[in-house]
């Protein structure tokens, strides 16, 4: 054999191995005592009463541990039989209560889910100003910085202005006129 097939084979046997070990039958003992409600001890005892009385049927009250997880919540019913063993009353009182409890949990959970969501939309609606309030605060410093920087370009226009006024002129000065530098002739005449 090859050696994935001797895996395989292996591993199948693994499987089955562990799936022995799981799943292990309840005797007839663990049975009878559960449904009789009693210490696997006290089982055939109470089985040889009931059945030394002639009892073929009794009053059952069955029910599930609602702790318990991953089994079926089935309901408690009280079932009263008369002595030819016909069903004379059966009482759901606790069914109908476990109902109640039930609707009301189902309420709790809905009014929880809806406060959950209100909870939701106000986060939503305040980021939503948050983020308004961060791009109006966006906006605003890129305008501070247009102004700061329209600011500098006067003030730099300003300095190089006021330079140009500081410089000497370097047009000549202007010359005395010809008359001013000609001597007067006196008439003499």
């Amino acid at each position: 054999m090859s050696a994935i097939a001797n895996f395989k084979k292996r591993k199948l046997a693994e499987k089955a191995k562990q799936s022995d070990q799981q799943v292990k039958p309840a005797t007839a003992l663990t049975l009878l005592a559960q449904l009789l409600g009693c210490d696997e001890s006290k089982a055939i005892e109470t089985a040889q009463q009931y059945v030394d009385q002639n009892i073929h049927f009794f009053n059952v009250n069955m029910s599930v541990d609602p702790a318990a997880p991953g089994e079926d919540k089935t309901a408690v019913a009280d079932v009263t039989l008369d002595d030819k063993g016909n069903i004379e009353n059966i009482d759901v009182s606790n069914v109908e209560h476990a109902t109640d409890e039930l609707n009301e949990s189902i309420e709790h959970a809905s009014d929880a889910a809806a406060t959950i969501a209100n909870s939701a939309e106000q986060t939503s609606s305040a980021a939503s100003d948050i983020k308004s309030a961060a791009e109006q605060a966006s906006d605003a410093a890129s305008d501070l910085a247009y102004q700061a920087d329209d600011i500098n370009n006067a003030n730099s226009d300003l300095a190089e202005t006021v330079k140009e006024l500081k410089k000497p002129s370097a047009a000549p000065k202007s010359s005395n006129s010809k008359s001013k530098t000609k001597q007067k002739n006196s008439s003499k005449k």
